[in-house]
């Protein structure tokens, strides 16, 4: 049995299975579910599902092996090499085999030693996490190595954003959470500079300034004077068709005459 100094060794944050107590008796198995069979209709769609799976293109994918000292080494995932490098090189854009080994190792070192392979006695990356990530930068379809490194990037934020959402989520971290939010932020703005690049959506941005006028009128019933320099003002002349229509006041004088008006001197 390993004494307790061997149980506390670690290596990048894990016990390493070698040190271990390894008398601890180990958990059993539970039982396999009783699962329910498909709904119907879930069944019934299953050839529409086929088909559409069958019409997406399939994504490089990669096959990792141990080259010693916590080392990997990629290779392709059938026995066509050369098919490989062509996937490759629709997945990033370009047909510089240098860049797509960059490419490769930037994508590579995002992932994390986290399987212990007990045959090559080293730690092991998710090869399954890495063709996770080529094939998501295949999804962009990158025309050359600009819109490559900007897939590359979404696809660093978004395992960034996930593993800082996942701390969030556990331990309620509020800064944290908000720095999470700021990723996602910086996702959205690289997905909208990746449709501008490809044409597909271009931003158009308006300017509409408002201003308020007044305007103001004057309206002059002073007969025949004449207005000088008023805005929007106009003189109105007396009618005679309208003055003789109208008929007279009565009077007391029974002449017919009519009653005469005070009238404001004039200077």
């Amino acid at each position: 049995m390993a004494d307790k100094s061997s149980e506390h060794l670690r290596r990048d944050g894990k016990i390493d299975p070698t040190d271990s107590d390894l008398a601890k008796p180990k958990k059993r198995r539970r039982k396999k579910r009783n699962v329910p069979a498909p709904h119907p209709d879930l069944r019934a769609s299953k050839a529409a599902m086929r088909k559409r799976a069958d019409a997406r293109p399939i994504p490089p994918q990669v096959l990792l092996e141990p080259a010693g000292m916590d080392k990997e080494h990629w290779t392709a995932p059938h026995d066509d090499q050369d098919l490989w490098h062509l996937q490759l090189s629709d997945a990033f854009g370009t047909r510089a085999y240098s860049v797509m080994i960059a490419f490769f190792e930037q994508l590579h070192r995002l992932c994390a030693n986290e399987i212990w392979d007990a045959e090559a006695e080293q730690w092991r990356i998710n090869e399954d996490q890495l063709s996770t990530m080529l094939a998501m930068v295949n999804a962009v379809k990158p025309a050359n190595e600009m819109e490559a490194a900007l897939a590359a990037q979404m696809v660093a934020v978004h395992f960034m954003r996930m593993k800082l959402s996942e701390r969030a989520v556990k331990y309620g971290e509020a800064q944290t959470a908000a720095v999470a939010g700021k990723l996602a932020r910086t996702f959205t703005d690289q997905l909208r500079a990746v449709q501008e690049l490809k044409g597909r959506k271009k931003t158009t941005r308006q300017s509409i300034k408002v201003t308020r006028e007044s305007h103001v009128h004057y309206h002059d019933h002073r007969g025949d004077q004449k207005n000088d320099s008023r805005v929007h003002e106009r003189t109105i002349e007396p009618s005679s068709e309208t003055a003789d229509g109208c008929e007279a006041l009565p009077s007391p004088n029974k002449g017919g005459d009519v009653v005469p008006l005070s009238r404001a001197k004039r200077p």
